[in-house]
């Protein structure tokens, strides 16, 4: 086999978790060459491993709609040809372009999310609670039923993103950093509210932590109204550096891969963290890493979380996107802020 399509489309951290999967095929198939279709800006997760090209598909402009999946078909096929499709997304689009390959005789296979057994794990009665495959795992298993057996890397750690020093560098430079203090990344935000713990707990968290402890904190997110958020939380904490869209992700990455640890909810930035080869505390809510999205290669430290046995609730969500049936999100404020100050402390050391 010459050349794989790989499909994987969104979101950001489900993105970056192919990278595990992705170097281990370039190891074990070193003369194989894989064309990946993405976003664009989730390119650079791959820029660093061998024979991997990176295709941006946009699919709110020239990509739009069946004829914009015919025009990237067509785009793909002046590229190379190619032996098979691997979709790693599972999605109407994946669906047409693998259907447009198939009119070409090139075969597919596709990823099994388990959506029966995470709807199993996360109805409201009779749960079946169990540890489902990580989506890394499942990622691995789309290659292996193409007869590309591989084997990810686990823990992971992103190569370094050498391009990206000097940036880091000079927005280092420009701040007031004691070398010998613990670099903590805090990243409070989540895609749904169901996941985040509440924000105004960070401030009282913050006081705990830099008491009597020389700490280096960066707070890290995106977008105008999470920047707003962590800018009120740096007025009260001016120590505190803000990270949020000051610099290029290649930098943003290479600046996780020095923490000495990431506080985070679950979330990409968590992903993030943990294929840095940094040590993660994650809070979950509605979710659970029972469901395949926890930190990979990380251990049970990693997670803070309100047990299914005292909350049996939990999981209510895959991703975090249903109302709370109890409407008081219990599985996030039940948390304490001494709970994470003591977690955050003992990940530190």
């Amino acid at each position: 086999m010459k050349h794989v399509l790989l499909l994987r489309f969104s979101a950001m951290g489900d993105v970056a978790l192919l990278a595990p999967v992705v170097k281990a095929f370039t190891q074990r198939y070193p003369t194989t060459q894989i064309t990946l279709v993405t976003r664009a800006r989730f390119a650079v997760f791959f820029e660093q491993f061998p024979n991997v090209r990176v295709v941006g598909a946009d699919f709110d402009g020239p990509h739009k709609g069946l004829m914009g999946l015919i025009r990237l078909s067509n785009e793909l096929r002046q590229l190379a040809s190619f032996d098979v499709v691997l979709d790693a997304h599972q999605n109407m689009r994946s669906a047409v372009l693998k259907s447009l390959f198939r009119l070409v005789g090139v075969p597919s296979f596709t990823i099994d999310k388990g959506r029966a057994e995470k709807r199993a794990l996360t109805r409201k009665t009779n749960k079946i609670r169990r540890q489902l495959p990580h989506s890394v795992d499942r990622y691995a298993r789309v290659f292996e039923e193409a007869g590309l057996a591989l084997q990810p890397a686990k823990p992971f750690q992103f190569p370094p993103f050498k391009t990206a020093e000097a940036e880091l560098d000079a927005f280092l430079n420009n701040l007031s950093i004691t070398s010998h203090a613990p670099w903590l990344g805090i990243a409070p935000f989540a895609q749904h509210t169901q996941k985040m713990w509440p924000f105004e707990r960070f401030a009282p968290l913050l006081e705990q932590l830099y008491v009597n402890s020389a700490l280096t904190v960066f707070l890290f997110g995106g977008g105008a109204h999470e920047i707003a958020q962590l800018e009120t939380l740096q007025q009260r904490f001016p120590q505190a550096i803000l990270v949020a869209g000051k610099l290029s992700m290649a930098a943003e990455l290479l600046l996780i891969s020095r923490l000495s640890g990431m506080l985070c909810m679950d979330s990409g930035n968590m992903h993030l963290a943990a294929l840095s080869g940094v040590p993660v505390l994650s809070i979950w809510g509605a979710t659970h890493p029972d469901a395949g999205f926890g930190p990979w290669g990380q251990s049970a430290e990693a997670i803070l979380q309100i047990s299914p046995d005292v909350l049996t609730c939990r999981p209510c969500s895959v991703f975090g996107n249903k109302p709370c049936w109890r409407g008081d999100l219990a599985c996030l404020n039940d948390i304490s802020v001494e709970a994470v100050s003591d977690r955050v402390k003992q990940m530190l050391r």
